[in-house]
């Protein structure tokens, strides 16, 4: 880049008197072309084809730069900024003349997210459903580059003859020595998973999003655990040295806390909030604070939840053996419908749906059971089921029925055999309206599945 180029400059005081007396002026803006705003804080640097001159200047807010008494010749004029080296691209620096007493005008930009994509993905060009996420990997004490790999996974659900279809799509990516990475043609429209590993350090998993023919920078810390917790199924007699852990948790050093309050400012009570992965979560104060500890080093995901609102996602990057604060606002209320009542014939789901409440095979929520639970998470409803257990896993509440996943039907459909690990993501607990639970030997017939046994769940199919 520009800066690269320039080297030891002569004083200006050793330039030729008719040098000092031939001087111009330059004037000009920095913009964002991705953000579509001016960019404060760019170095802009100018050096004449000699290298006798050399000239810097930081932008302004407004994206200004200003260059005075410039002695008349030919320069070279560019600039530097911190999200050229996450964006990975180098600008070629432009050519300038300047003339005596005159005033020159150079418009400089971060290039458009669809120049940078033309640059950065040649096999893979952008459409207008998909877009680029980019960025860094560092360690998150030291802050220096990793040689990591960032992998990114989103669910697609299909619907064909044999029900709903849930194709995970996982793609991983190696950055570059300078632990710079870049994902091209990512689905706008899709809730997409990254993290970052670099050997025995890791980040948490968090939720990015690509607009539609732009870009998204994402930077990861990644750090070692300072401890890990097996999770297994309870009731498992397998001998120690064969179990295997349905989940493993990363505990550490690092801290949290903050406040919690609505988008009107008011403080959220009893909100619970937690870091998935770890196994650590807690409850907001009358005030709206929290505090966590125990927590990984990295970047993490903070997860808070409460009745009224829809999930909230934080991401923050924490270090070890230091406290984080961060200011959380739901912004996403619920909205609730007052009952109502219908009258007419019932449909042949809700029909059947009553005939096996009525056999009494399995365990079945009803509309007022799941009603008077007041969940915040889809996994809650099954806390309080007989035989259902609730473990956390790494991407969210595993579901196990007999320590084993069973199969997932959603309003009648079966999904595929990693559903017990995404329940929470298959639909919020206010459009739940019904769940079954069915072991192999109470199952219907139409709800078959593994050895394991059956979860059935209704979202806004059933009457409430």
């Amino acid at each position: 880049m520009l800066r690269y180029l320039i080297r030891a400059v002569v004083a200006t005081s050793c330039l030729p008197v008719a040098a000092l007396i031939a001087q111009g002026t330059v004037i000009g803006t920095v913009t964002d072309s991705i953000g579509h705003h001016p960019l404060a804080g760019a170095l802009v640097q100018i050096v004449s084809d000699s290298a006798k001159v050399s000239r810097s200047a930081n932008s302004d807010s407004l994206g200004a730069f200003h260059f005075d008494s410039v002695p008349a010749g030919s320069y070279i004029i560019g600039f530097f900024h911190p999200s050229l080296d996450s964006l990975g691209i180098e600008l070629s620096p432009r050519r300038l003349v300047v003339r005596q007493g005159e005033t020159e005008r150079a418009a400089l930009s971060i290039p458009s997210a669809w120049t940078i994509e033309t640059q950065l993905c040649h096999a893979a060009p952008m459409r207008d459903s998909t877009g680029l996420l980019l960025g860094h990997v560092r360690d998150a004490d030291t802050q220096q580059p990793r040689d990591a790999t960032v992998t990114v996974f989103w669910t697609e659900l299909s619907i064909g003859q044999g029900g709903i279809q849930r194709n995970r799509r996982q793609i991983p990516v190696k950055t570059d020595a300078m632990g710079w990475f870049a994902f091209c043609g990512l689905p706008s429209d899709a809730e997409i998973s990254a993290s970052a590993q670099a050997g025995d350090e890791a980040s948490g998993d968090v939720i990015v999003r690509v607009p539609a023919g732009g870009l998204s920078m994402r930077d990861f810390l990644v750090s070692k655990a300072d401890s890990t917790i097996a999770v297994y199924a309870a009731g498992d007699t397998t001998p120690s040295a064969a179990r295997v852990p349905v989940a493993t948790l990363r505990r550490g050093n690092a801290r949290v806390s903050g406040v919690v309050r609505t988008y009107k400012g008011e403080p959220v009570n009893n909100a619970e909030v937690s870091v998935p992965g770890t196994g650590v979560y807690g409850r907001t104060q009358k005030a709206g604070e929290f505090a966590l500890a125990g927590l990984p080093a990295g970047t993490q995901t903070l997860e808070v939840r409460v009745i009224g609102f829809e999930p909230k996602h934080v991401i923050v990057d924490l270090t070890r053996d230091h406290l984080t604060t961060i200011q959380v606002a739901l912004d996403r209320p619920v909205q609730t419908l007052d009952a109502v009542r219908v009258y007419g014939t019932g449909s042949t789901r809700l029909a059947e749906f009553e005939r096996r409440v009525k056999a009494g095979f399995g365990h079945i929520l009803t509309p007022g059971d799941i009603e008077k639970r007041h969940a915040t998470q889809t996994t809650d409803l099954f806390r309080t089921v007989v035989g259902v257990r609730v473990v956390p896993g790494r991407f969210g509440n595993v579901v196990l029925l007999r320590n084993c996943r069973p199969t997932v039907y959603l309003n009648g459909m079966r999904l595929d055999d990693n559903a017990a690990t995404e329940i929470d993501q298959l639909a919020n607990p206010d459009e739940i309206t019904g769940i079954e639970v069915y072991t192999t030997a109470s199952r219907p017939i139409e709800f078959w599945g593994n050895n394991c046994g059956s979860v059935v769940i209704w979202a806004g199919m059933l009457p409430r």
